[in-house]
Parts: C-alpha cells; sequence; structure tokens
C-alpha cells in the first residue's frame, strides 16, 4: 500500500461525520497526504454484526472516526469494540480512536454493587486494541477523571471554544461589537457539579456567573428524576439572555424547569442551553422533543453533531433546536497536530488561535458547510 501520512476510516453510520473532517483537511493550509475509506458493517437476522476494513491498512497510521448511533448506544460500543479488534489484527503502525461520544456516565463507584462502566470500557478497548492502540480521542467527558482510565494518552476535546465561537461571532455578535454583552448576557451553573465549566465558560466569554442548585434522591426513591432547589444568584438575571452549558441533555426535564424557574421567577428575557451531546431520551412514553416542542418557557438548544442528527431531524424541530454546530473541524485540527507533533492543548487553551482557526473554517459558505442552523 502507498505509503501516507494516515488513513481515515469510519463505518455506514459515522460517514456524515467522517466527511467533513476530511473537507477540513483537504482544505488545510498545509498539504496533508491522506485516504479516507470506509468500513463494512451490517447486521445478521440473528442481531450479531459483521465488521471488515475497506482496504489493507498495513503500513499507515491509522485513524477511526466514530460517530454515535443515535437510539443504539449498546450498539455504537459494540461495533468499535470489533473494529478495533481489526485493526490490532491488520494494521502494524498503531491506530487512534476518534470516538465522538463516549456513552458511560458511570465514572465512580457511589454506591455498593455497581460497576464503574467508563472504566470497563477503557479496560475493553485497550484489550481489543492492544500494543497497536496508541491514542483514544473524544470530546467533553462526563468526568475529566475517565481519561485516568486509560493507560494510553487521552485528548478530551472541549465544545466551549465551538459554542464561544458562534455567541461571540454569530449568535450574539452585536452586543460584543457594541462591548454591551456583560449588560445582556449571563452563564448559568445548572447544578454543583457543574460550577467549574460554568464559571470557565464565563471567563472565555466575559460574562457574569450564576450558579443553580440541584439534588437527585436515590434512584430507587426517584427513578432518576432530579429535584431542584432555588437559583443562588451571584449577578441579576433579570431581562438577560441566560446561557447554561452542560455535557449531556437526555430527557429534558431539568432543562424545562431550570427554563421555566428563570424566566418567570426571575425575569431572564430568554434561556440557551448548550449541550454538547444531545441525546434527547423518551421518558414515560413522552419524547424529549415533544417535551421542548411544549415547553412554555420555550427553551433553545445549541449542540453538536458527536450525536449525529439528520437535517430533517433539525428542521423539524426548529422551535427549539436553534443551531447543531459541527466538532469536525476541532477533531479534524487535533489530528492534524497529532501527525505533526503538535500541541493538541495548545489549539483550545488559546481562544485566538482557536477563534483563527474556525474564522478561516467558516468564511463564506464554509459556516453551513459544516454546521445546521434554524432561523
Amino acid at each position: 500500500m502507498e505509503k501516507l501520512d494516515f488513513v481515515l476510516i469510519a463505518n455506514s453510520y459515522s460517514q456524515p461525520f467522517a466527511d467533513k473532517v476530511s473537507h477540513y483537511l483537504k482544505t488545510h493550509p498545509e498539504a496533508i497526504k491522506f485516504k479516507q475509506d470506509i468500513i463494512s458493517d451490517k447486521l445478521f437476522p440473528d442481531g450479531s454484526r459483521f465488521t471488515q476494513l475497506g482496504t489493507s491498512v498495513r503500513g499507515n497510521k491509522v485513524f477511526v472516526i466514530h460517530n454515535h448511533n443515535v437510539g443504539h448506544p449498546d450498539q455504537t460500543n459494540y461495533d468499535l469494540l470489533l473494529i478495533t479488534d481489526a485493526l490490532k489484527r491488520a494494521n502494524d503502525e498503531g491506530f487512534m480512536l476518534c470516538q465522538t461520544y463516549l456513552n458511560s456516565r458511570g465514572d465512580k463507584k457511589d454506591d455498593g454493587r455497581v460497576p464503574i462502566p467508563s472504566k470497563m470500557f477503557a479496560d475493553c478497548l485497550q484489550a481489543a486494541g492492544g500494543h497497536n492502540f496508541k491514542r483514544y480521542i473524544t470530546s467533553h467527558l462526563h468526568a475529566e477523571q475517565i481519561t485516568g482510565f486509560f493507560d494510553i494518552p487521552v485528548d478530551n476535546l472541549p465544545s466551549l471554544p465551538l459554542f464561544g465561537w458562534y455567541i461571540k461571532r454569530h449568535l450574539f455578535k452585536e452586543f460584543y461589537q457594541n462591548n454591551t454583552h456583560k449588560e445582556n448576557l449571563a452563564v448559568l451553573s445548572p447544578d454543583a457539579g457543574s460550577v467549574l465549566a460554568a464559571k470557565e465558560a464565563a471567563n472565555y466569554l466575559d460574562l457574569p456567573l450564576a450558579k443553580r442548585q440541584k439534588t437527585r434522591g436515590k434512584f430507587e426513591e426517584t427513578q432518576g428524576e432530579s429535584q431542584s432547589e432555588s437559583l443562588q444568584l451571584s449577578e441579576n438575571i433579570k431581562d438577560r439572555h441566560v446561557l447554561v452549558f452542560d455535557d449531556i441533555m437526555d430527557t429534558g426535564g431539568t432543562l424545562i424547569t431550570a427554563s421555566a424557574d428563570l424566566k418567570e421567577k426571575y425575569g431572564a428575557k430568554s434561556v440557551y442551553f448548550l449541550p454538547t451531546h444531545l441525546v434527547a431520551s423518551p421518558k414515560h412514553d413522552v419524547s424529549a422533543e415533544e417535551k421542548l416542542q411544549n415547553a412554555k418557557s420555550q427553551p433553545k438548544i445549541i449542540t453538536t453533531d458527536t450525536i449525529q442528527r439528520s437535517d430533517d431531524y433539525i428542521k423539524e424541530n426548529s422551535s427549539w433546536l436553534k443551531c447543531v454546530m459541527s466538532m469536525a473541524p476541532l477533531v479534524a485540527e487535533s489530528i492534524y497536530r497529532q501527525i505533526n507533533a503538535m500541541s493538541v492543548s495548545g489549539m483550545y487553551k488559546s481562544p485566538e488561535i482557536f477563534e483563527k482557526i474556525l474564522d478561516h473554517c467558516f468564511e463564506g459558505e464554509g459556516f453551513t458547510h459544516y454546521n445546521r442552523e434554524n432561523k
């Protein structure tokens, strides 16, 4: 096989995201010699899976793009294990896994007789990949400690710089141009566990920070239902647009309750939720989409494509889904930096560097090529 900088591969449901990664790398100012290929996969009648790499990957580094398959979290993770095992047997130069969403919020043993799913999945991936599995790349893990469950380097790409670009350069561009953003916007921490992330977002966007407390009873008593307490505000949010950052939006219940509180009790002008991963699970036979559609507080969501949504889905949910920003430029730039032995963390720790990258990436029709926005 021809010697390349690397080979980029993805299975069937990961192709849309992989195509965006490929487009970014092909239009990069610095030329990169790579090939994009597909992984063949199919489902047998009995539910078992067939997986095969498209062509030989011998003698080349490999990057695997693996997007989340909506509604099938277990299959998503199992498919990645099969791909990893296939690469262990077919590749001798080493491979990197780029999984957009790690479906596992179990990062600690917080009760008796429970597993730690994040650790178990890390062990399974490393066992399947063997010594050829060199690096794991993902985005906005539920807990930073999950990076320590792997015995190889982990790049946990944040979505904040991407959201920050959209807020400052697009959604609330006028406020930032007029230097009135501090009077019109505020960042809210949805619960105690999100205070540090919210503080980082507030600092990044140069905005005031408010805090909200949330308690959760034992699962057997509440079946996962959240119980919200009062807001603790460090700033008055009356007549402000409130921004709430989080890693996951699951059923949407907490989001809707918080949105109603913010608008009805505290006078917020609007509420924008920015979860990196839009899971949108149904609960009690009611879909998250239906609940958001009917919410009187009219919350808006800005999310990413770590969990792939079709154009039809985005248009059908235009009443609450404002924009889906693509994480592909972040993943693609991290691949470029891996190949060229450059710092990955430096890419997003310096707002100037990252905003320059996105300005170039999203210029002209580039914004609509990568992202999907409802006007």
